[in-house]
């Protein structure tokens, strides 16, 4: 499969008894349009919602839009887009958080997993 040049794909790992990835740092010039979840996951049908930080290091902020917490639903081994990839726009440090589609937190108790990033590059 071929892509145009201006996409990328990051790995980030929700590590074996975690609910939540370790940091997600975009370039300026990067912005997050969707995942590639992987075959396997804790839930058949989950969901990620994200944290979005100023720095790498520092704290990190459930996101909201419009008063409503920003969640992507999925099903395992997809390629899901953003219906509105823009609700991310200007985020450069970002976790995701697996959850059940009910939005509790679901720690992946077999093992960890890995989801792709799908960034595009301007």
């Amino acid at each position: 499969m071929s892509y145009p040049n201006n996409m990328a794909f990051k790995s980030i790992v929700v590590a074996k008894d975690a609910s939540l990835s370790p940091v997600l740092s975009l370039n300026p010039s990067e912005r997050l349009i969707g995942f590639i979840t992987p075959a396997a996951i804790e839930a058949t049908t989950a969901r990620l919602t994200f944290k979005a930080g100023k720095t790498a290091t520092g704290t990190f902020y459930a996101v909201y839009q419009d008063g409503t917490l920003l969640a992507q639903t999925f099903a395992v081994d997809e390629y899901n887009l953003f219906v509105a990839p823009a609700q991310l726009y200007g985020v450069r440090h970002i976790k995701i958080q697996t959850e059940t589609a009910g939005g509790v937190a679901v720690a992946q108790a077999t093992a960890a997993r890995t989801f792709y990033a799908i960034v595009e590059v301007y």
